[in-house]
């Protein structure tokens, strides 16, 4: 099965999957492995015994298009967004998948600032980062679950609530963080860009949905599965008091 995370926290282990589709005799395997299984389910919703599920919206850009393809379905300002970036100096994009050390330490640093609790680091375990540095400086990354056939958005970090920063240059670089992804998706092989859960009815959440919207994709429906046992949910309040948080 196409694995996301396969980690351990202590003695407990978990799994992450992104899946077309379920068997159904893997899933039961599965349950007795581990003591807690989270998957995407695209499209079709089926019940699981022992399992919770939410639906959810997300955006899809398919990779069997022509790179020019994609570009033209962004939005006009996305586009000229996305070339802007091309004339600001020492403005550098680079994949940081050599290592998750530099980058969840960020994401770290910038969701304590948010006061969010961050995910614990073993949730990154397998993810794609992919960085802006300006003046050698880390001012947006984002992580991606990667079951190398689908890149899914996990997290978006960034530094435009910084003062000394300008946010706007903080945008233009993570629009063209996004068509970095599809670029280096398209180029590795990959179906399809997932760009996260997209909410139209929450309050607070615009802004998001409209950078969502921007990069031209199909709106789908997408299932999130989830299989706790009991005591690995006591693990996991365990983990909030301490200001730390599985997925």
């Amino acid at each position: 099965m196409p694995f996301v995370t396969d980690s351990s926290i202590l003695c407990f282990k978990y799994v992450r999957l992104i899946l077309a589709d379920i068997n159904f005799d893997e899933i039961e395997k599965l349950k007795k492995k581990y003591s807690y299984i989270f998957f995407y389910l695209y499209n079709k919703k089926i019940d699981l015994e022992g399992f919770s599920i939410t639906e959810k919206k997300t955006p899809i850009i398919d990779l069997s298009q022509s790179l020019d393809g994609i570009f033209r379905k962004f939005k006009k300002n996305t586009r000229n967004e996305i070339r802007k970036t091309e004339k600001i100096a020492r403005l550098e994009f680079k994949n940081a998948n050599n290592g998750i050390g530099q980058s969840f330490r960020f994401y770290k640093k910038i969701k304590k600032k948010d006061g969010v609790c961050p995910d614990i680091k073993a949730d990154f375990k397998g993810c794609k980062f992919f960085n802006a540095y300006l003046a050698g400086k880390l001012i947006v990354s984002i992580s991606c679950y990667d079951n190398r056939r689908i890149l899914r958005l996990k997290h978006i970090v960034s530094l435009r609530k910084e003062k000394d920063f300008d946010s706007r240059i903080i945008g233009y670089a993570t629009r063209r963080i996004i068509w970095e992804i599809c670029k280096y998706g398209k180029g590795s092989n990959y179906k399809k860009i997932d760009l996260g859960g997209i909410n139209f009815s929450e309050q607070g959440k615009g802004g998001v949905t409209q950078f969502k919207e921007s990069f031209g994709a199909e709106i789908i429906d997408v299932y999130v599965y989830r299989y706790e046992t009991r005591i690995f949910k006591l693990l996991k309040k365990i983990l909030e008091l301490f200001k730390r948080k599985i997925n």
